[in-house]
This record gives C-alpha cells, structure tokens and sequence, in this order.
C-alpha cells in the first residue's frame, strides 16, 4: 500500500518577508535607475538647446578700427559664428588671460571660414590701433578671422554702454580713490566670453547664465555646463547645416 503524500508545508513569515524585501529593492533600484535615465535625458536635451538671449542688432559706432586701423562693421560677420569679449592693453589682472583662451580657440576653429574673434578694447582712450598692434605682437596673439578693435574717435561711453546692454557684460570704471593707488587698473570687469551664432543671435549656456566662464575651475550643470569650445562645435555645425 502506498504511503499518501505529505501536504506541502506553508511558506514560513520570515520566507514571505524576505520575498517582500527582495521585490521592495528591485523595485526602488528600478526607480532609481528610471530617475537618473530622466534626468540624463532632461540635462543632454538643454545642453543641446543653447537657448536665445537676444540678438546683436545695431552696431554702436559708424565703424570699428582694428589693429590695423582697417575699418571694421559687425555686418561683415553675418552668416558666421564668433566669440566677443573685453580687454584692455593696461589690464593688470586678466584680459591676457582672456586673450590666450581666445588664442586657444582661434587654434582650434581658426581655420574654419564660418568663425571669427572679437576682441573689444574696454579703454579705446588709450587703445589706438598702434597700441593694440604693439600689444598683440608682444604677446604673439591675433589671426585673420581674429579683429581687436577700438572706436576711431578714441571714446568709450558708447561702446561700454552697449556691450552692457547687447551681451549683459558689465564693466565699470574704478572711482579716483583707486585709480590713484593703481592707475593702470582702470576697469572692474568680467572675464567671461559670449558666443554668438551665424543668424546675429546670442547663444548662452543655459537660460540663467548668459555669459561663459573660461577660468572657472570646474564645469557643472548650473552655472558652468561645459567649456565654449563645445558649444561652438555644436553651432559650426549648425551654420552648416543652414541654421537652427
């Protein structure tokens, strides 16, 4: 006679909590994975987006002298991408600093017929294309697609009013006080670069920060997204293909 099989045994509490447990952890592992998914997806579509801060829509003088004493016109640029920023020949803090990042860029795109450098004197009043000529040549800067220019009358209210107002970089001159312990330091400015594309529109790197920071230390997703050269890959490519 056979022996009846033995009924099968409940699952004991502490088995069923420990498959609880385990579904539990796979199941926040999931959502974690999922977040991180989203938000990889949510930085690379604004990182890719380049948002519109304005456009450069007037030139503020008759016409620019460059290093050469060549006039210069913005409208010259239509159709390429550039990168504008400050100097001034008597800066003793960073406008050379600025001026071999600006070197690193010509050496990278320099060669590319759809980009130019724009180097704007902040002190056009001692700035006279000579200068900047002497200058240039002192530190080994400069290139054909490169101009640093000044206004021919050798006034600068104009030209520092509008790079306030058109590229939101702002630069002011030191009261007397400091100017008396350090005449040359004659300007409170930043050091930044603006990257402007081939339709005449300024492009930033995220919608809050306007401007880019080349001597940042580090790049994150906030304030310092990732160096310019990257971005003026993305819009080389973009004044390729015929525009955003």
């Amino acid at each position: 006679m056979s022996t009846p099989p033995s009924p099968a045994l409940p699952d004991s509490p502490s088995s069923k909590g420990k498959t609880v447990m385990i579904l539990m952890v796979i199941i926040a592992l999931g959502m974690v994975v999922s977040f991180n998914w989203m938000l990889s997806l949510q930085r690379q579509k604004a990182e890719d987006r380049l948002p519109m801060q304005g456009r450069v829509e007037t030139d503020p003088l008759p016409a620019w002298l460059d290093q050469n004493g060549k006039e210069r016109h913005l409208e010259q640029l239509k159709g390429k991408v550039f990168v504008v920023s400050y100097l001034y020949t008597t800066c003793p803090m960073g406008c050379a600093g600025i001026a071999e990042e600006m070197q690193k860029l010509q050496a990278e795109f320099g060669g590319d017929p759809n980009f130019a450098l724009l180097s704007i004197s902040l002190d056009p009043e001692h700035d006279r294309p000579e200068v900047l000529k002497a200058w240039l040549d002192s530190k080994k800067l400069g290139g054909e697609n490169w101009w640093f220019l000044t206004s021919p009358d050798g006034k600068g209210d104009a030209i520092r009013d509008w790079m306030t107002k058109t590229f939101r970089i702002v630069a002011t001159k030191r009261p007397p006080a400091e100017l008396e312990k350090n005449p040359v330091d004659k300007f409170d400015h930043q050091l930044v670069m603006v990257l402007v594309d081939a339709q005449g529109r300024i492009r930033t790197p995220t919608d809050t920060n306007s401007v880019y920071w080349p001597f940042h230390p580090g790049h994150d997703y906030g304030w310092f997204p990732r160096p310019i050269r990257e971005d003026i890959v993305k819009l080389l490519k973009e004044a390729r293909e015929g525009g955003a």
